[in-house]
């Protein structure tokens, strides 16, 4: 992790646990409603777990969302793309299809809507 100074510098890196090798991140904001920025990873099963963040610079014990999410190659956290103060995501399928979450602000998510197609074009940030 690296805590901002402000004014784009940053901290010296902390590490913050290890095992991530495999995993699919997104920082995703709040999603809970807390005040803290939460980390999503989905895992080689396909298990989207989400990392609620403490504060302190580390991570609250994680809490499945769901499975079947490795029909995804791209996961990005948005902030509120809908509006309505609640973070919310993007996840972009492996044939190009953009996918939209809208958070409950509770760590959940709403049934996807799809935003279009053709994204497959843009490269997966690694």
């Amino acid at each position: 992790m690296y805590e901002s100074k402000g004014a784009g510098v940053f901290k010296s890196r902390v590490k913050i646990g290890t095992g991530w090798k495999g995993y699919l991140l997104a920082g995703a904001g709040d999603l809970d409603g807390d005040g803290k920025g939460d980390l999503l990873a989905r895992d080689k099963a396909g298990v989207l777990w989400r990392y609620a963040g403490t504060g302190t610079g580390t991570l609250a014990t994680r809490v499945k969302v769901g499975g079947g999410w490795q029909i995804y190659n791209s996961l990005v956290g948005v902030g509120d793309a809908s509006g309505d103060g609640k973070a919310d995501f993007l996840a972009r399928d492996t044939s190009g299809v953009l996918w939209s979450y809208r958070g409950d602000g509770k760590g959940l998510f709403a049934t996807r809507v799809k935003v279009g197609g053709g994204w497959q074009m843009y490269k997966t940030l690694s």
